[in-house]
């Protein structure tokens, strides 16, 4: 049975693994430990028999913006991102916001298809691993 709930700092890393794994621009244990410290910022696990993804964002007032998804590879393309995004539109909010890579076209789709639209760019916004700068999309989902 699939469970999402609030990450524990026993918990933190399996998150940086999964990091590891995903991306280019892992977060460190000094950083996750700071983000969680904040009292607007969430992180939330979705497992089963383990941790295999989760999603981190922050919640003020009635707004959202979500700052990463990470499935474990092996369960990626099977829902459980989506699980965590519609886990998220039972917040009471009005607004989910996001960036993401202009090159990531797996998660622009991903996105799209679950109702965000684009509203703008940021011209230079990420790096990558050749330290280039990527410009990312700024996304939108109104309720």
């Amino acid at each position: 049975m699939v469970k999402i709930k609030n990450l524990r700092e026993s918990d933190y890393y399996k998150i940086l693994k999964i990091e590891n794994d995903l991306f280019d621009n892992k977060m460190s244990y000094k950083e996750l430990k700071s983000f969680t410290n904040q009292v607007y910022f969430k992180i939330w696990k979705i497992e089963m028999d383990q941790i295999i993804g989760y999603v981190s964002f922050f919640h003020i007032d009635d707004e959202v913006e979500i700052i990463r998804i990470g499935i474990n590879k092996s369960h990626q393309r099977q829902n459980y991102g989506s699980l965590l995004i519609e886990e998220i539109k039972k917040l009471r909010i009005k607004k989910i916001y996001l960036e993401v890579s202009a090159k990531n076209n797996k998660a622009i789709n991903f996105y799209l298809k679950h109702g965000f639209q684009k509203i703008g760019k940021r011209h230079g916004y990420y790096k990558d691993k050749n330290n280039l700068r990527i410009d990312a999309f700024k996304l939108c989902f109104k309720f």
